[in-house]
């Protein structure tokens, strides 16, 4: 998501409507909706409980003209975006930053100061409108789909109140923060996280007992670079986020 014309916008796929808007819609996944640009400052799409909501954290901190933020959509089996967004917002990130009471499996916001998501739980009002919430199985990795009539009714209605209504900008300067992770392209990221994620299954299915319950994590080879090795398979790799890698393969292996 990108926020406001005229501020330093993260990446990431999204539309710019009014310029003086104070709401902000966050789809989950690749959904597809139609509503009138005068309705929003900007809609976007987002589809981890990770660096997705990083972006969208990072975007809106910059304008504190966006006062509410709606989030819309299906949600996605396996990552739960939509209950990590929400999560964020009512509990917020604990001191490991991960988002408290989520049921996402990887909800680390790695790249984000404690600071950004303080103001962005105050500047924001968060209006859930994810539906269904409940989802059963994975039936196709990250689908395409449209709104229903109702769902796409019922963010038009939602709209058009929040349009109604006073909401005048926050008294408080825009938080700027940045970092090769949040200023990265949307996409490339997600394909990089989940390359990252097939890699460390991958190796896992091929190792011994022995060596498969071992504690050792990934060894951080470069920084700059974002390279780690896995000490057990002995491969180096370029990650999107070091941290994230890290936390990713403890969840894989059930340590997280």
């Amino acid at each position: 998501m990108g926020i406001a014309i005229g501020f330093p916008d993260v990446s990431g796929d999204y539309q710019l409507g009014r310029a003086d808007s104070a709401v902000a819609v966050a789809v989950v996944g690749r959904g597809e909706v139609e509503v009138p640009g005068h309705l929003f400052h900007v809609k976007g799409t987002y589809k981890t409980e990770n660096l997705g909501i990083e972006k969208i954290v990072a975007n809106i901190v910059r304008r504190p003209a966006v006062r509410h933020l709606v989030v819309c959509g299906r949600e996605e089996f396996g990552h739960y975006p939509g209950d990590a967004l929400r999560c964020l917002w009512e509990n917020g990130m604990d001191e490991n930053k991960r988002i408290i009471g989520t049921r996402s499996p990887i909800p680390f916001l790695c790249n984000t100061p404690h600071e950004a998501v303080q103001r962005f739980r105050e500047q924001v009002t968060l209006h859930d409108l994810v539906q269904p919430k409940e989802v059963d199985e994975i039936v196709e990795y990250d689908p395409a789909y449209s709104f229903e009539d109702h769902r796409r009714q019922e963010l038009m209605e939602k709209l058009e109140e929040l349009e109604r209504l006073a909401s005048p900008p926050l008294d408080l300067n825009p938080i700027f923060y940045d970092n090769q992770v949040i200023s990265g392209e949307a996409g490339r990221l997600g394909k990089a996280m989940n390359s990252t994620a097939d890699r460390i299954v991958s190796a896992m299915l091929t190792l011994p007992y022995e060596k498969l319950v071992t504690h050792a994590g990934l060894v951080v080879v470069s920084q700059e670079h974002r390279l780690m090795m896995d000490p057990v398979e002995g491969s180096i790799a370029e990650v999107p986020s070091l941290e994230l890698a890290q936390h990713l393969r403890r969840y894989l292996t059930g340590e997280d």
